[in-house]
């Protein structure tokens, strides 16, 4: 009997199991992860909370099989009809300083569970030390705030996520964490300690330190199969290996040949799909303009395409005076990028507009009465 061994239970490897199920596969599926049951990633920094994609009976229901485990050795496919799916995800960066072992990680289910007890069981207006102010720290900090304690967040620029929400939105929402009470420290790190740190030589005490400096793709399982791998498992545009056409690497592990990485759960969601018209024998997956969310202090932050793309940006300003929208334009005027804060469904006529390379008017982009229905007409 056919079949496919699923490595990783985050949302790519979930995703994977559900596409082939709708589409009747008539082999064996299983998917093996240490963790267990398969849940989402994102809301464990938004909400310390581990979510299933789907109770255990969806899996039983549909004989695909749950193995929690830890794969530390595998062997390639040998029958022709045999897949071997790496959906390994990440691991967090370590800290390379003094102490580094001291700072906790906020990347699996484990991690929340333990963070959220340490919140939960402290006394109210403990202090919080959070390293890192992109995605993750953004939000582990919005929330522990919320949670009634006394955060201090150290990031390296006045400006995080810089590269992905444009330079003056990101300027906007790092200085915002101020004004909901976060205390923001731009420097070097030098040493950490169980219950402090030193940035730029100053001591910050902390009764829990917690470390988001950034992830790396997790590649073990693909190296001692002999993959390519160089900053990820390299793979196809049918997600397959290039080193063995029966592996398949999707999600945040893999990169396709000549592509940079992304680690975006969209993303994951499209590499799931490519691989099971791979498993499949279907047409190719249609890809989508990147997309990803973000929510701090009871905001929507989303992003739309590439502002590496962007030879400049036009800004758009709400009632208050305050960055509401950003556009990226490339050199012709094209829309390559947008980002936003409680955008609605502006977002999606965003993404129509860069597929199709729409040229909207500055006085369109600038305008906050143009809505998403009229912006590029």
């Amino acid at each position: 009997m056919p079949s496919v061994h699923i490595i990783g239970g985050g949302v790519a490897g979930y995703a994977l199991a559900r596409h082939l199920v709708q589409q009747n596969y008539s082999g064996s599926i299983k998917i093996s992860d240490a963790q267990g049951l398969p849940y989402d990633r994102p809301p464990l920094s938004k909400s310390l909370q581990a979510e299933p994609f789907a109770p255990v009976s969806w899996y039983q229901g549909n004989n695909v099989g749950l193995i929690q485990e830890e794969v530390e050795r595998l062997q390639l496919p040998q029958a022709a009809d045999d897949w071997v799916v790496l959906a390994t995800g990440t691991r967090p960066k370590a800290l390379e300083i003094p102490g580094g072992h001291h700072a906790r990680s906020l990347h699996s289910a484990a991690d929340a569970a333990w963070i959220s007890e340490v919140l939960e069981s402290g006394m109210f207006g403990q202090r919080v030390l959070v390293i890192g102010a992109g995605l993750v720290g953004a939000e582990f900090a919005s929330t522990a705030k919320m949670l009634g304690a006394q955060v201090t967040l150290v990031s390296n620029s006045n400006a995080p996520l810089a590269h992905v929400l444009g330079q003056e939105l990101a300027e906007q929402l790092h200085a915002d964490h101020a004004n909901h009470g976060i205390t923001t420290v731009t420097g070097a790190l030098t040493e950490l300690g169980p219950n402090h740190v030193l940035v730029n030589g100053q001591r910050h005490e902390a009764e829990l330190i917690v470390a988001a400096i950034g992830v790396e793709p997790e590649t073990a399982l693909a190296e001692q199969l002999g993959l390519e791998v160089d900053d990820g498992i390299l793979v196809d545009a049918q997600q397959r290996s290039l080193s063995c056409p029966q592996v398949l690497a999707i999600g945040d592990a893999a990169r396709e040949e000549n592509q940079p990485r992304t680690v975006h759960w969209e993303a994951a969601m499209e590499d799931a799909a490519q691989a099971a018209a791979t498993i499949m024998g279907t047409a190719a997956v249609q890809r989508s303009v990147p997309w990803f969310w973000s929510d701090r202090h009871e905001m929507h932050v989303e992003t739309v395409g590439d502002f590496s793309q962007a030879a400049s940006t036009v800004t758009r300003l709400n009632r208050r005076g305050k960055i509401q929208m950003v556009f990226g334009l490339d050199a012709n005027g094209s829309l390559v990028s947008a980002s936003m804060i409680d955008g609605g469904l502006m977002a999606k006529a965003v993404k129509r507009l860069i597929a199709k390379s729409a040229t909207p008017s500055i006085e369109q982009l600038k305008d906050p009465t143009v809505g998403p229905r009229e912006l590029g007409r």
